[in-house]
């Protein structure tokens, strides 16, 4: 029988929790084609959300210092403790699950038919749906192009797989066991890099169906989240975006560097990563220029584009010429 493991990391979530949980527990096919655990991380909620958890005995609670790691840290934690298991699913605290969702997973994981060393991630589609959970029939993908091809440079510029809808195998859990400490709180999010090193070392699965309500409300907007704020706010966003990708690029780099001995990394993959440290550091701006010509097509996102253009051609440079003086 599979093994599954759920991770959820919860803060003050106590209002939807109880609808998730539920979700989860009762899924089809549990303890029939597979065993379930959820394994929840508090991060000091103060909204009543463990008394909440305690009605559930078979969820397990992490025991934790009682601190506040923040989402991408107390992801991190849960999933270095969790024991060995075919796939660990990420979750978050007020999304609900479809009955099939783990079967549908285990289906696709299991039609890969390759070693298990091999580090896999599988990503789905998702509902968006309204404050009640209901779908309003728009998918993710609706929102966003999923046609285009999704490789280690498309996931390099693109932000594709949501964390609450994504789960990886032991092997892959390695990966992240491997990520260092000091690094979980500079990358931009847990599941973006977990699925970016995958995709360099592993395999990416893509699943075109819906496995997931994906609860809009109150910040927790997709789309046209951004809208209502000032132009100001939606460009500093788009910079900090731009900023943040070149980061975990960067970061990658350096990972392959400390554990190319581990995996059979193609040289192609190496350089492409290699490249993009190089053009961030290098204090020649022509260098630069001619680096990203070779790479600027892999960013399909015009504004994503234009704002890593700048980051690279004018703030890092006033950034070297300042460390200089």
């Amino acid at each position: 029988m599979k093994k599954i493991i759920v991770l959820m990391s919860t803060y003050n979530g106590k209002k939807y929790l109880q609808t998730q949980i539920e979700s989860i527990l009762n899924q089809d096919g549990v303890n029939i084609d597979f065993c379930l655990k959820l394994l929840i991380r508090d991060d000091k909620s103060t909204d009543g959300t463990l008394e909440m958890i305690s009605r559930y005995p078979t969820v397990e609670v992490l025991n934790n210092d009682d601190s506040n790691l923040g989402v991408k840290r107390s992801f991190f934690e849960i999933l270095s403790k969790a024991e060995k298991a075919d796939l660990y699913f990420f979750s978050d605290q007020d999304d609900i699950w479809p009955k099939n969702k783990v079967q549908r997973f285990l289906q696709h994981y299991e039609n890969k038919n390759i070693d298990e060393k091999i580090p896999i991630g599988l990503f789905s589609d998702l509902w968006i749906s309204d404050a009640m959970g209901r779908s309003t029939e728009v998918k993710m993908s609706d929102k966003y192009d999923w046609k285009s091809k999704a490789d280690y440079k498309f996931f390099a510029w693109n932000y594709r797989v949501t964390g609450a809808a994504f789960a990886i195998n032991f092997a892959a859990k390695k990966i992240s066991d491997s990520i260092p400490l000091e690094w979980q709180s500079q990358i931009n999010m847990h599941d973006s890099f977990i699925a970016l090193l995958i995709s360099v070392v592993g395999d990416l699965v893509q699943i075109d169906e819906p496995l997931l309500y994906y609860r809009q409300h109150g910040n927790n907007l997709v789309g046209a989240s951004n809208k209502s704020k000032s132009l100001k706010y939606r460009v500093k966003n788009l910079f900090t975006i731009a900023e943040a990708m070149l980061n975990d690029n960067m970061k990658v780099y350096q990972w392959l560097i400390s554990n190319q001995e581990k995996y059979n990394i193609l040289l192609i993959k190496y350089k492409y990563f290699e490249n993009i440290y190089a053009m961030k550091n290098a204090t020649n701006i022509v260098t630069r220029y001619k680096i990203w010509k070779s790479i600027k097509k892999d960013i399909t996102l015009f504004k994503i584009r234009v704002a890593i253009f700048r980051e690279l051609m004018f703030v890092g440079k006033n950034t070297m010429a300042k460390e200089k003086q």
